[in-house]
Formats: C-alpha cells, sequence, structure tokens
C-alpha cells in the first residue's frame, strides 16, 4: 500500500514538474530575447539589423506573420539586401503564399546569382506546385553554385523520387550523406525510397540513422513501424508507433495502425 502511494505521489509531482520544464526548454529565451529586441527597436527604428534579428527569432517561436512584417520593414530600410528577400520568401512559403515566395527567391537571386539557398528555397516552391523539372533545375544551379551543399542533393533526391527515378534518387541522397553524416533527412528519405524498391532491410537501417542523430524524429519511427509492420516484426513495429504517437499526439496514423496491430500483437 505505501509502494503505491508513494507512486502516485511521485506521478502527481512529475505532472506539476512537466509545464514549468517545458517551459523552460521551449520558448522562454526566445521570448526574453524578443522583448529586447521591442525595446532597442523602439529605441533605434531605423536599425535593420533589428527588424532581420527580431524576424528571426519570430520564426523560432511561430509567429510566421510578424516574422515576414518585421523582413518587410528591413527591406523597406535596406532594398538590395538578398538575404532579406530570401527570409520574406521562406515566410511566405511557410505561410503557402506561393507565387510571393517565388517572386521574393528570384529576386533574392537577382542580386546575389551565387547564393545556393536562394535556389534551394525556389526549387522547393516549385516542387510543392508540381514543377518538378523547375525544381530539379534549381537544384542543380544550387549545386553548380555550391557542390557541398547537402540540402541541395536531399530536395534533388525528394524530386527524383516523386519522378520515380528511384536509382538516382539514392544517389543524390548518398552524396548528401557523404558531405553531412549528420544529415538526418538524407538517411530518412533514402529510406522512403528503398521502401520503394522494398529493399526493407536498408530502409530500416536508414531510419535509425535518422533516428539516431535525432531523436524526435517523429517520421522516421513511423515509417521504420511501417517497415517493421511489412516484415511482420508486429511487436517493434508497435514500438514505433507509439514512440511516433508519443512525439506528436496528433499523428492519427500512428494511432490508426495501434488499433490495426491489436489483432497481431500479443500483449
Amino acid at each position: 500500500m505505501k509502494k503505491l502511494l508513494y507512486i502516485i505521489l511521485l506521478f502527481i509531482l512529475s505532472l506539476y514538474a512537466l509545464p514549468s520544464f517545458c517551459y523552460e526548454h521551449s520558448d522562454f529565451e526566445l521570448i526574453k530575447q524578443l522583448r529586447k529586441c521591442n525595446k532597442k527597436i523602439d529605441r533605434n527604428p531605423e536599425d535593420v539589423r533589428l527588424y532581420i534579428q527580431r524576424g528571426y527569432l519570430n520564426f523560432m517561436v511561430g509567429n510566421y506573420e510578424d516574422a515576414l512584417s518585421d523582413y518587410e520593414s528591413a527591406k523597406q530600410l535596406e532594398p538590395e539586401n538578398s538575404d532579406i528577400y530570401y527570409s520574406i520568401g521562406k515566410m511566405e512559403y511557410i505561410l503557402k503564399n506561393y507565387d510571393l515566395s517565388l517572386e521574393n527567391y528570384t529576386k533574392a537571386i537577382h542580386l546575389k546569382p551565387k547564393d545556393a539557398k536562394s535556389y534551394v528555397g525556389r526549387g522547393l516552391v516549385k516542387e510543392v506546385c508540381g514543377n518538378l523539372q523547375g525544381a530539379i533545375e534549381d537544384y542543380d544551379k544550387a549545386i553548380k553554385v555550391n557542390k557541398k551543399y547537402s540540402q541541395a542533393y536531399v530536395n534533388r533526391g525528394v524530386t527524383k523520387d516523386k519522378q520515380q527515378k528511384y536509382e538516382e534518387a539514392l544517389a543524390d541522397y548518398s552524396k548528401a550523406i557523404k558531405i553531412d553524416k549528420y544529415a538526418s533527412d538524407a538517411y530518412y528519405n533514402r529510406g522512403l525510397t528503398l521502401c520503394k524498391l522494398k529493399r526493407y532491410d536498408e530502409a530500416i537501417s536508414d531510419y535509425s540513422a535518422a533516428i539516431d542523430l535525432d531523436g524526435f524524429y517523429e517520421l522516421a519511427y513511423f515509417h521504420r513501424g511501417m517497415t517493421y509492420f511489412l516484415l511482420k516484426q508486429y511487436e517493434k513495429s508497435r514500438l514505433d508507433f507509439i514512440k511516433a504517437l508519443d512525439i506528436n499526439p496528433k499523428n492519427n496514423d500512428a494511432r490508426e495502425k495501434l488499433i490495426e496491430l491489436q489483432d497481431y500483437v500479443v500483449e
């Protein structure tokens, strides 16, 4: 009885401790920096660097409209700064204003033709809008500008996968990993392509590598779980779906698979 009460007490204490822990390790410091930045802008309303800084902070806490407004203010003060147009393009993309995103990335490229990240940003917009060949052309340009830009290879691999050019996609992911061994998204996306080729053991290895690099990689857990399910390794599959749900309780696909697994897994 005493042991049970002790466990209950520990559980209650953990509930009280959880919010402060989450707050401490989420946006608390960023919000403090935002407040400081607001005061600095009040004192120095013509300092473009402060608007860029506040735009980044607003982006980090998810205030995308406010971030966009800050970058627009920065643009008024420094209209030939390619990095500002890049940041505006990124915000417009997040807000799904794809035409405006494309326009700003193009302006950034015009101002700085050898800026690989703007080509990658514009390529991503084209990809989302269904212009796969246009996206690949932009990723090619990014790679031409910077052959060591791993994200360009990852994005080009994703686009080639959509074109069902699986071997080319695998080559791009492998190149990205060779450049940056910490590129978790390269491992994850290579795993997806390997699954399409029914190379399940290799896919699991790649998903596991992505998880080793990022322990909160929800989609890597989910798709590794799906691959274990295909291999009829139901208990491993169940554990991965539980982890995916733990990271994102709104992952309804993982929840549905757990329900389905009740017919396969013996508790």
